[in-house]
């Protein structure tokens, strides 16, 4: 069980999903990471011509999200700047509508402190929380903060165990 998620883990909670690598492919530009240095994905000029509207979403993320019968599913997500922020909305629009509650931070935030913030400012409780990311730093330190955390190579396998 460790190394699967089910329909069970999901229901009723409250799930943070990262975009980049996660809910998107991260290599979909040619790289995985800015030729430019950033941390991101994307260089600062492919942002500008709107990179991101090409990106395909995870058919698999897709299924598990209509599936999985959380309480309510959160994007927490990094961007550069307000064009990525922007485009990143009309990607969700287009691929996952039924995600409302969008929480896009820069890199130099913390999703964990973002994610209890926001826990505290809608008196939700950490135990009712999962946080789904593909950058294992990122899940350590959520975990460390008491958010239980999942890789998203954890899903690989919900069509074989959610039958």
């Amino acid at each position: 069980m460790d190394s699967m998620i089910t329909k069970q883990v999901l229901k009723n909670k409250y799930v943070f999903w990262d975009i980049d690598g996660t809910l998107a492919a991260y290599r979909f530009n040619g790289h995985v990471a800015d030729p430019n240095g950033t941390d991101n994905g994307m260089s600062l000029e492919e942002i500008e011509h709107g990179i991101f509207l090409e990106r395909k979403p995870s058919k698999l993320m897709q299924k598990v999200l209509s599936e999985c019968n959380a309480k309510k599913n959160i994007i927490m997500g990094h961007c550069q700047n307000q064009k990525e922020k922007d485009d990143k909305q009309l990607w969700l629009d287009k691929y996952y509508p039924m995600i409302r509650d969008r929480l896009f931070i820069t890199e130099d935030i913390s999703k964990a402190d973002c994610i209890i913030e926001y826990c505290k400012e809608k008196a939700i409780e950490l135990k009712d929380i999962i946080f789904v990311d593909d950058v294992i730093t990122i899940l350590r330190e959520a975990e460390r903060k008491g958010i239980e955390s999942w890789h998203i190579s954890s899903f690989l396998d919900w069509q074989f165990y959610n039958e």
